[in-house]
């Protein structure tokens, strides 16, 4: 079920260096064959003058596992330009009427798997069992819900889409954020054209409602979302009132 509250953000997308590689393991396969696959990007973003945050920035660390579908003659192409993303320039965008700096890059499908050139597997592998051993979730006690509610009237919000072959799927997710001075919302939402109406007319904003779907005031927080589309992903917005010069959101989604 979906549901409407009002909002008042604007997202950004934008992902960091990327490596891409073939991802058909054998020539042979049969048709439709699954295979579980890992994609992990980093998200930057840079606080202008005109918000209370500045200088500081953001970076939204996201790894996705997902079972993906191969089909004979779709598979993924050996291209050597593939082989690190190329940078666009970086844009200034607005978010909630404020304008942010994001670096934003040309790679950003699901059909390859990928990774962060600059991270080793070993890093990777650390990083997952020191932020995620635990899928407990920790409600910010810092102050009330009903101020987080005011203060996420002047946040900032960013969009993560999901990866998966269906039409629609069931995902477990876990967001934490290393300021313990703030909490977060988060929100499973339908889908990224959705997020364009929301900001076009700046009060519908549409989630799926069912428990484990969203959560308000958290510094970290596990959940299950299910009958997801599959151009559904999490909104996650923060107050626009940072304490340290990067704040690091970090995301796991596994397709179930």
């Amino acid at each position: 079920m979906l549901v409407t509250i009002l909002s008042f953000f604007v997202i950004v997308d934008s992902f960091d260096d990327a490596v891409a590689y073939d991802s058909k393991k054998n020539p042979d396969t049969s048709p439709g064959i699954i295979i579980n696959q890992l994609n992990e990007y980093s998200n930057y973003v840079h606080f202008q003058p005109e918000w209370k945050s500045y200088p500081r920035n953001v970076i939204v660390d996201v790894s996705t596992s997902w079972n993906r579908e191969i089909i004979p003659g779709q598979e993924e192409k050996p291209d050597v330009s593939k082989h690190g993303a190329k940078q666009r320039q970086n844009t200034l965008q607005y978010v909630n009427d404020k304008p942010v700096v994001a670096v934003q890059y040309d790679y950003r499908n699901c059909q390859s798997q990928w990774f962060h050139y600059a991270k080793t597997g070993l890093d990777f592998f650390r990083n997952q069992l020191e932020l995620f051993e635990e899928n407990k979730s920790i409600p910010n006690l810092t102050y009330s819900d009903d101020s987080q509610k005011q203060k996420l009237e002047n946040g900032f919000a960013q969009f993560v889409p999901i990866c998966t072959s269906k039409e629609s799927t069931s995902y477990d997710y876990t967001v934490s954020i290393n300021d313990d001075t703030i909490g977060f919302d988060v929100y499973f939402v339908p889908s990224y054209a959705q997020q364009w109406n929301y900001f076009s007319h700046s009060k519908i904003f549409e989630y799926y409602d069912e428990d484990g779907c969203y959560a308000n005031n958290y510094q970290q927080f596990s959940g299950k979302c299910h009958n997801v589309d599959k151009n559904a992903g999490l909104l996650i917005v923060i107050p626009d009132e940072l304490s340290r010069p990067m704040t690091e959101i970090s995301v796991k989604l596994t397709e179930t």
